[in-house]
């Protein structure tokens, strides 16, 4: 994954992906802020990089809908 992806493209891959897993389970905020689901407060995504290597194949699925 490339650094310069948007806080937009992490949020709708987020909301896409079979991976994503909350690094808590506590409340979920609105859009754009440090707890709305977004690759960034998913367990899986360190070092701006996804672990489970999905980021890519579920922003590529995001492009062919």
């Amino acid at each position: 994954m490339a650094n310069s992806a948007s806080l937009q493209d992490r949020m709708h891959v987020a909301n896409s992906c079979s991976g994503y897993e909350p690094i808590s389970s506590g409340f979920v905020s609105s859009i754009g802020s440090s707890y709305s689901k977004s690759c960034d407060n998913c367990k899986h995504f360190k070092d701006q990089k996804c672990e489970s290597n999905l980021y890519d194949a579920v922003l590529a699925s995001l492009d062919q809908s």
